[in-house]
C-alpha cells in the first residue's frame, strides 16, 4: 500500500521542481551569452595627472643664452630646446652644454649665470625656503636683494649664500665655492653623519672634498 500525500506535499514538490528547472535554464541561457559574447579585452589607461607647483613660487625667465642650452620640464622625462623668454618652474632643470652658456633671472630676487658642461634643478622656488640643485659644472648666483637668501645644494654640501654673489663649482667629487662679495654659509656632512658649519666671506674660496667630507677654506 503507497503512503498518502497531502495536497500541500504535492505543492511543495510542484515548486521544488519548478524552481530547479528555472534555475538550470538561467545558468544555461549565461553560459550561451559568455560563448556568443567572445574574450574581453581591458587596456588600462594611463594617468595624465602631473602636480601642478604651489602658487606662492617664483618664475624664472632665460634672459640669455648661447649654444646647446635645454630645459627638463616638470612633466616630461627628457630635456628639450628652449628660447629666450622662456619659464623654469619649481622642479624643472636647466642644462648647457660644451661652449655653451644660460642666465636665468628671478625679478629682483636672483640672477643665475650658468657656464658651459653644467646641470641645476630648480628644488624649492618659494622665497622663505629657496633652494637649487647642483650636480655638475659651474654657477654664479648673484643675490639682486640681501633679505631673500637662497641654498645650493651639492653632493653632501648645502651652500647658503646671504648675500652679495658667489660662485660654486661642482667637478666629480670636488665642490668649491668662491665669495665674489656679500657672504655665505657652508654645511657639510661628515662620515659619522654630523654636521658642520662654516661662514665664507668676501674673497675667501672654500674647497670640499666629498669622498673625504673635507673642507678648506683659502
Amino acid at each position: 500500500m503507497q503512503p498518502a500525500y497531502s495536497k500541500k506535499t504535492y505543492c511543495y514538490l510542484a515548486f521544488l521542481l519548478l524552481f530547479l528547472i528555472g534555475t538550470v535554464g538561467v545558468v544555461a541561457f549565461r553560459l550561451w551569452q559568455v560563448k556568443e559574447a567572445g574574450p574581453i579585452s581591458f587596456t588600462p589607461q594611463q594617468s595624465s595627472f602631473v602636480l601642478k607647483p604651489p602658487s606662492d613660487t617664483l618664475k624664472g625667465k632665460l634672459s640669455l643664452f648661447k649654444g646647446d642650452v635645454k630645459k627638463k620640464p616638470r612633466d616630461k622625462e627628457e630635456f628639450k630646446d628652449v628660447n629666450v623668454g622662456e619659464e623654469f618652474l619649481q622642479g624643472e632643470k636647466i642644462a648647457t652644454g660644451k661652449k655653451s652658456q644660460a642666465t636665468v633671472e628671478y625679478a629682483n630676487i636672483l640672477r643665475v649665470n650658468l657656464d658651459s658642461n653644467t646641470e641645476i634643478g630648480f628644488i624649492n622656488l618659494i622665497p622663505a625656503n629657496f633652494l637649487i640643485s647642483q650636480s655638475l659644472g659651474s654657477v654664479s648666483y648673484e643675490l639682486l636683494r640681501d633679505d631673500t637668501p637662497i641654498s645650493v645644494r651639492s653632493l653632501h654640501t648645502l651652500v647658503t649664500i646671504n648675500s652679495g654673489k658667489s660662485e660654486v663649482t661642482v667637478s666629480d667629487e670636488t665642490i668649491a665655492v668662491k665669495v665674489l662679495s656679500g657672504k655665505a654659509k657652508l654645511a657639510l656632512v661628515d662620515l659619522e653623519n654630523k654636521t658642520h658649519i662654516w661662514e665664507i666671506k668676501e674673497g675667501q674660496q672654500a674647497l670640499v672634498n666629498d669622498t673625504q667630507r673635507r673642507i678648506e677654506i683659502k
